[in-house]
């Protein structure tokens, strides 16, 4: 039996091994939120969403690794973080309501501290995970330069069942944590009334 587990080790190791030493691109997706409801008010404010990517490397959001678990071949994102995630505020935005508008005074500032996903070559007998780690400083500024509303968002997203190290599986964590960064921010009454107060 213990000869069985150390094969399985063995094998899930090779899986997970994969083409370790060749660098890849990941077109990254963010998936909104389902059944979200118009916010009363919402309609009659506009609102400048602009972001940005305060993290050394900006393309890269992952790494693969060897089977002796140091980094290989990195992963990019194919377009800029900063753009995925300032299309995703403003799509949630629109979801419910608000209006969207370049030259607002009234702005959302996202910064991206950090971002990242990394490889857990072993979480299973046969299997490893991906782990996301993300911070994310969401403000919201009226037109007199007031900050009406200041977060900071981590969040941990996992992605489990990995079995081969492919583009898609490191980059999921990033997207995972997309989401439910901006889940708790949407949620967050504090964020909604900061952006119905900001044209009152």
């Amino acid at each position: 039996m213990r000869l069985l587990k150390i094969l399985g080790v063995f094998a899930g190791l090779a899986l997970l091994h994969g083409c370790a030493a060749i660098p890849e691109s990941h077109k990254l997706a963010y998936e909104p939120q389902a059944d979200v409801a118009a916010v009363e008010g919402a309609s009659e404010v506009a609102v400048n969403v602009v972001v940005a990517d305060e993290r050394e490397d900006q393309r890269r959001i992952s790494h693969k690794r060897h089977s002796w678990g140091f980094p290989m071949a990195s992963i990019h994102s194919e377009e800029p973080v900063e753009d995925v995630l300032k299309a995703a505020i403003e799509q949630e935005l629109l979801a419910r309501g608000f209006e969207v508008d370049g030259d607002s005074p009234v702005t959302i500032q996202g910064d991206i501290v950090e971002l990242y996903s990394n490889l857990h070559l072993i979480d299973t007998l046969l299997t490893g995970k991906t782990v996301g780690k993300s911070t994310i400083n969401v403000e919201v500024v009226s037109e007199t330069n007031e900050r009406l509303f200041s977060r900071d968002i981590s969040v941990q997203p996992e992605h489990k069942g990995v079995m081969y190290q492919s583009a898609s599986n490191l980059a999921r964590p990033i997207e995972m944590a997309m989401e439910e960064t901006l889940d708790e921010l949407f949620n967050d009454p504090l964020f909604i009334e900061a952006l119905l107060s900001s044209q009152r």
